[in-house]
């Protein structure tokens, strides 16, 4: 797939948040920050990382084949279990059950057979089903018999965790599949408005963007001890 420029820019913009939120995350374990620890403020810079990452996923799925999608999308399944074997194994306290990129891998396998059948039309849709449905995995429907049931059942992919459910990082399909699909949608819709012809030169975000997998995994490895390192020495 040839490289656009201002989707890797945004790409590396949101990693680059996402970096920053982690590290503000392992200080205010050691040294609690009043502006992040348990704020509005973390509350909307979380969610404006997750949802920029399902929707830029979304977006770049149209200019990928059906079989693409598939691909990428058990490549990317195997990788974020990969992280729940060693999160279990090595750092239990950190434990990731069903975290972002099982999230995202499901969601292209899905549009991979989905194909081409989302209409450019759809995109508000789907981010007001993102919107009503935010709250299903907390328990929202929890009072009626039905989704008490699911809910029981532990069906935490789905979005219905039971009570005894952790995990330290966690994208159910509802409502996280919507924000993809109203990526893909609207990135059908800035396709058929010649978004992508805007013409901006090769710049720093863009190059972080083109590494935004390898910088995920890599992050928290580095800042984690790293904190942990500085605490320690500071006693």
């Amino acid at each position: 797939m040839k490289r656009i420029q201002i989707i890797d820019t945004f790409r590396g913009f949101t990693i680059i948040s996402m970096v920053l939120f982690h590290l503000f995350y392992n200080i205010n374990y050691y040294w609690p920050l009043n502006f992040y620890d348990g704020t509005v403020f973390n509350k909307i810079w979380q969610l404006s990382i997750a949802l920029s990452f399902f929707m830029i996923s979304g977006i770049t799925s149209n200019f990928i084949s059906s079989k693409k999608n598939i691909k990428r999308g058990i490549i990317t399944s195997l990788i974020g279990f990969s992280i729940t074997i060693i999160t279990y194994f090595f750092a239990r306290e950190q434990l990731i059950i069903w975290g972002v990129l099982n999230g995202l891998s499901l969601s292209m396998i899905i549009v991979g057979f989905l194909g081409k059948s989302i209409s450019f039309k759809l995109w508000p849709l789907f981010l007001l089903a993102f919107s009503f449905s935010y709250k299903i995995p907390a328990g929202l429907l929890s009072n009626i018999d039905f989704f008490d049931k699911l809910y029981s059942l532990n069906l935490f992919p789905l979005g219905f965790p039971s009570n005894e459910f952790y995990s330290n990082d966690y994208f159910p399909m509802i409502p996280w599949f919507f924000a993809f699909l109203a990526g893909l949608s609207l990135g059908r819709f800035l396709l058929s408005k010649n978004f992508y012809n805007i013409d901006i030169r090769d710049n720093f975000l863009a190059k972080i963007g083109r590494h935004s997998l390898l910088i995920y995994l890599v992050h928290q490895v580095i800042l984690y001890p790293l904190v942990t390192f500085v605490y320690n020495f500071s006693l």
